[in-house]
């Protein structure tokens, strides 16, 4: 049939273009940037029967919004024949996602983000169902071939060459993620995204996504104040050797976005905050 691409941001709107690519016939669910994805308008399309899979991104980094996602997927599992596609790059080990029990078909994340391993290597969940529909696929390929991939990992094998550097980085990566403990890791996030949030109330500036779809691993602070962003990023650069970002895309220095994910601390988030502080211009 069609694939449903939800599209609330930069990484989101992407979908429907490398959807197209593929050769699928996709629409779109499009809301504002700075919106999350109704579960409500999801169900709308869905109920006409159109499509047979959807893809969604649970947080849009360069929004800073976290979608419903378990409002999301109770609507999508009312449907049985839609395949859900989730993208968790930036949320992945930050927030709990029972896969499972939530429904996603297809889980993909990304090794750069709440990971916070070097960039280049993707991991993905399939579910029985979505193995099912790929075998139903003539034109599924190769290199992205579900189907090839479970049978080389019942022998322990991978369809190509893996990059064996990122496999031992993961494999370090998860001996640090247990030993603090998911629940632990989880409440960091939220202490530290606190930290941000508070940050930005008490500097006069505003958050680009609404109160109760804002990320808990990135903050997009919106330049109410209208600051030059290039210059702070400039000074904060130079002077402290930090990095953020100024915006992306569209929203580029009416926005710039501050992380708190994967390893970050209290004490280097409020380090960050602290120097950002120091190169401000008065308010």
């Amino acid at each position: 049939k069609r694939v449903l691409n939800c599209m609330c941001g930069a990484f989101s709107d992407k979908w429907l273009d490398v959807s197209r690519r593929c050769g699928k016939n996709a629409e779109p669910l499009q809301v504002p940037w700075g919106k999350h994805i109704d579960p409500q308008q999801l169900d709308a399309a869905l109920a006409t029967g159109a499509f047979d899979a959807v893809t969604l991104i649970h947080n849009e980094t360069s929004t800073g919004v976290m979608n419903p996602l378990e409002e999301l997927c109770a609507v999508a599992r009312r449907y049985p024949e839609v395949v859900l596609i989730v993208d968790t790059v930036s949320s992945f080990s930050a927030v709990p996602i029972p896969m499972d029990e939530l429904g996603i078909d297809v889980l993909l994340t990304g090794s750069q983000k709440a990971l916070a391993l070097p960039p280049g290597f993707s991991l993905f969940s399939v579910s029985e169902k979505a193995f099912v529909r790929a075998m139903q696929q003539a034109d599924r390929g190769y290199y992205f071939d579900f189907l090839e991939f479970k049978k080389n990992q019942d022998i322990d094998m991978t369809p190509t060459t893996p990059s064996i550097a990122h496999i031992n980085a993961l494999q370090s990566k998860l001996d640090d993620i247990f030993g603090e403990g998911l629940t632990n890791r989880y409440e960091r996030h939220r202490r530290t995204n606190a930290r941000v949030h508070d940050w930005v109330r008490r500097r006069g500036f505003e958050f680009f996504a609404d109160e109760s779809y804002r990320s808990v691993t990135l903050t997009c602070v919106k330049n109410n104040r209208g600051i030059d962003v290039a210059d702070l990023m400039k000074r904060l650069r130079v002077k402290h050797h930090l990095v953020i970002d100024g915006g992306y895309g569209k929203i580029k220095g009416e926005t710039f976005r501050l992380s708190n994910m994967g390893d970050e601390t209290e004490q280097t988030v409020s380090h960050l905050l602290a120097c950002l502080d120091d190169c401000l211009p008065p308010s």
